[in-house]
């Protein structure tokens, strides 16, 4: 746990959301985890009123992470992204040469809770002699 809070810019925001360019190793928000400082937090404190998060970006990963601005936004956003209306699209740096394919693997909705169905489709955009550059479009995940 870190006590300096990270850099979270802010890429779009109007009368309904916010979007903001998460860094890694932050959290979205506090479940698991027993992190002093959020996203969340960070983007509360930034626009100085409540937040409502739309979707969860692993602490890992880096990337847009969208919130709603009132709990009416949040449900209509959250509605969009369950029905797989909302293209996500993630680049990595990974050992070797995967090419391309399927990972089809469940993953629990929380901590010793039943696992959902969790599918991402992949392609080797670059490849060196040890890397490789992938693109990954989750296809389902965890809601």
């Amino acid at each position: 746990m870190c006590s300096e809070v990270p850099e979270m810019p802010v890429v779009y925001a109007d009368d309904s959301i916010a979007v903001f360019s998460k860094p890694s190793g932050l959290l979205v928000h506090r479940g698991w985890g027993r992190d002093s400082t959020t996203a969340l937090d960070i983007a509360r404190d930034y626009l100085g009123r409540w937040v409502y998060p739309v979707h969860r970006i692993d602490r890992g990963t880096s990337g847009l992470l969208v919130f709603a601005l009132s709990p009416e936004m949040a449900s209509k956003t959250q509605s969009v992204f369950e029905a797989g209306q909302v293209k996500k699209r993630y680049w990595a740096i990974v050992r070797g040469n995967p090419g391309e394919g399927l990972v089809d693997h469940a993953i629990p909705r929380r901590e010793d809770g039943p696992r959902v169905e969790a599918k991402t489709r992949y392609r080797t955009l670059w490849s060196g002699d040890r890397f490789s550059l992938v693109e990954a479009h989750p296809l389902t995940g965890r809601l």
